[in-house]
């Protein structure tokens, strides 16, 4: 009897340890360049991560960027904000979750992932090829510590319009390369209708 209890208050300790390891880990982080936020959340007791925010959510046509280098064709219309890149990670030990699946969408490519919390702000990930520990995908992430980017309206309407600047520069450089007259003025109708568009939500 005695060892039973022992048991169940040793299984009670270890549960109890990682969900605080895990809690330690969920939020939101900023990619390497800063111009991506990954929610890392606990998916039943693994850690899963996806897309909740992107500097410049559109294409040069004002479409949302899709998956276009996905292997599987199927995926490659799928939108880039909200997509899962990552799954599956399992708390190993101390500051390590190993054994994930990790998929970069600016290289197409799934790997076996692993984080390394570096300390409570900072993270370390990485890809390897398979079980042969090559690297394939190295990152320091920073976590995201200022207001709500996926929910704040205001924040989303300012990187709205970050983003019809960039189109607007895109525009000015095809101009200065080609004779695109008609397509130029096609592009501004565009950007000019979710500008009101804009305006009228205020």
């Amino acid at each position: 009897m005695k060892n039973i209890i022992l048991i169940l208050l040793f299984l009670v300790i270890s549960i109890f340890a990682f969900a605080q390891t895990n809690a330690d880990l969920v939020g939101q982080w900023y990619n390497a360049k800063n111009n991506i936020v990954v929610t890392l959340s606990d998916d039943r007791g693994m850690v899963s991560g996806k897309v909740t925010w992107m500097r410049f959510p559109n294409d040069e046509n004002g479409n949302p960027k899709t998956d276009l280098l996905n292997p599987d064709k199927s995926l490659r219309n799928r939108e880039s904000v909200g997509m899962i890149i990552m799954s599956s990670f399992a708390h190993i030990a101390g500051n390590v979750w190993d054994n994930g699946e990790l998929y970069v969408p600016e290289k197409g490519k799934t790997y076996t992932g692993m984080i390394t919390l570096k300390d409570k702000n900072s993270l370390n990930l990485r890809g390897y090829i398979g079980l042969s520990f090559i690297v394939g995908y190295s990152s320091t992430w920073t976590r995201y510590l200022d207001e709500d980017l996926v929910s704040n309206p205001i924040t989303k309407k300012r990187n709205t319009l970050i983003q019809l600047t960039e189109d607007l520069n895109k525009i000015i450089k095809k101009i200065e390369n080609e004779n695109l007259l008609i397509q130029l003025r096609e592009d501004l109708n565009k950007i000019m209708k979710k500008i009101e568009e804009l305006k009228k939500a205020e």
